[in-house]
């Protein structure tokens, strides 16, 4: 690592001398340097972004290497790595060591640590003392056992979706953990209905906020998931259901292969990159016959199980057509197709129930196959004419799309991917006067209309949004996982 380091050390020299040239190449080296410690432990990713700012000698290039690195963690999806962000706003902008850009982000700077400083995987869970339905005083988290912590709202759209898939979750039994449901809102009413509709959990409150949940817990959106260990740690956070499923796995069975490991996911990343836009699902799977080949094939059965394990964990992280496209093969061909291989109760846990659950989900209203007969509100797009609207809102059969092509576009509010998406939706009814796009924002739906709702969490994968389908004009399911 340190010979990156070093590498990334003499571009900061070259710009120290010469300062008025643009930081591009500085930039560049920087996130190629950042990518290479992803899968690092935070306190290590944090040592190494400390050497790499105090070695930069110029002010200006020692604030340009510190607001990358910083808005690189900031925006990290990968878990932890807010930590990084906390420790560098503290150490070098809070303290008046460098200073940020304007006024309005050393706010923001201050506003995220202050937010975030108390909940960093890691640290000990802040105590809560909420108050169940009664008024009783309850302890969150648990004194024993994992404790996971679910802050919702019954107003948020969101939420409907995560509570639907936590409560199956719940239902189902299959860990060791305490729920605790802890509602943010003040609608009494809408709270009794709420937990009448969710056994198995503990219900709480503190319409008050005299436990200070905000801050200690950074709730300044739901839904909001954190999982405690029985040590009182805080192990997960940001989770959503899918990931707290798989973060339990990893916990209750210590010792057993780990899959899905950041910088394994990264790699297959960077290799099937290389294909660019002529990528296959046949160089998908051509890459896992390979690797089979290389493993099972000469008598390796543990390293086999794990590259196909690691393999099984980066297709259910992708989104895109390709990867779905490939995963129903896959699964057949080297994990339930494979029985005697996985065999174990922690396989069938960490691998084949997920392998499962990519097939059943990818069964659901498959490509030839004719789309489900639902009425639902939605809005439908077509380029305007003499005698037709551009946009008509209302209630909509998914079979009268008749469009040339036709389009399916489930998205929800707040989500980057859906908005470009929509603007992408712009440029095909504007440029395709027989395009139809039904756009449906399950957000509102789940709000409005949970019950057109439900038809399509069962009819359709919207296990990530935004989701595409592209139809025939007969209706027939022609791709799935469409990026316009």
């Amino acid at each position: 690592m340190r010979k990156w380091l070093l590498c990334l050390l003499v571009a900061v020299f070259a710009l120290t001398v010469r300062a008025q040239e643009p930081y591009g190449e500085l930039g560049a080296r920087l996130e190629e340097y950042l990518a290479a410690l992803a899968g690092e432990k935070p306190s290590v990713i944090a040592a190494e972004c400390d050497y790499l700012i105090s070695s930069s000698q110029d002010s200006l290039v020692r604030q340009y290497v510190a607001l990358k690195i910083y808005d690189h963690y900031l925006q990290s999806k990968i878990m932890g790595d807010d930590a990084v962000a906390v420790h560098v706003a503290q150490k070098w902008f809070l303290s008046g060591e460098i200073p940020m850009h304007s006024e309005t982000d050393y706010f923001n700077a201050r506003l995220f640590t202050e937010f975030n400083k108390s909940s960093l995987i890691g640290l000990e869970a802040p105590v809560l003392s909420l108050f169940s339905p009664s008024g009783a005083p309850v302890r969150v988290p648990a004194t024993e056992g994992y404790s996971v912590l679910y802050f919702y709202d019954t107003s948020c759209a969101t939420c409907k979706v995560e509570t639907a898939r936590l409560k199956a979750f719940v239902a189902a039994g299959e860990y060791p953990v305490q729920v605790f449901a802890i509602y943010v809102g003040m609608g009494e009413e809408e709270w009794e209905a709420y937990r009448a509709a969710f056994p198995g959990v503990v219900h709480v409150w503190d319409p008050e906020i005299e436990s200070d949940w905000q801050r200690l817990y950074g709730v300044l959106q739901t839904p909001r998931m954190f999982l405690v260990a029985p040590s009182g740690k805080i192990v997960g956070r940001g989770l959503d259901t899918p990931a707290l499923r798989l973060l339990l796995e990893k916990e209750l069975r210590a010792g057993s292969p780990v899959y899905g490991e950041p910088a394994v996911m990264q790699r297959y990343g960077q290799l099937f990159a290389d294909y660019a836009d002529t990528l296959k699902v046949s160089d998908v799977l051509e890459v896992a016959d390979y690797l089979a080949a290389r493993t099972r094939g000469e008598g390796d059965v543990e390293a086999f199980k794990q590259v196909a394990g690691d393999f099984l964990y980066f297709l259910s992280s992708r989104k895109e057509e390709v990867y779905r496209d490939a995963a129903p093969t896959f699964v057949e061909r080297y994990i339930t197709g494979l029985p005697e291989v996985w065999s174990s109760p922690e396989d069938k846990a960490q691998v084949v129930s997920l392998g499962e659950m990519l097939s059943e989900l990818s069964s659901r209203t498959p490509v030839g196959s004719l789309v489900p007969d639902i009425r639902l509100h939605g809005t439908l797009r077509r380029r305007p004419c003499l005698f037709a609207r551009g946009s008509r809102s209302g209630v909509f059969s998914l079979r009268d799309l008749k469009g040339e092509p036709g389009y399916l576009v489930f998205h929800t509010g707040g989500c980057s991917s859906c908005e470009e998406t929509l603007q992408a939706v712009e440029r095909v009814v504007s440029g395709n006067r027989r395009a139809r796009v039904l756009l449906v924002d399950m957000d509102a739906l789940m709000t409005d209309c949970p019950e057109e709702g439900a038809q399509l969490l069962d009819s359709f994968d919207l296990s990530g949004l935004p989701m595409v389908v592209e139809l025939d004009r007969s209706g027939v399911v022609r791709r799935r996982y469409v990026k316009l």
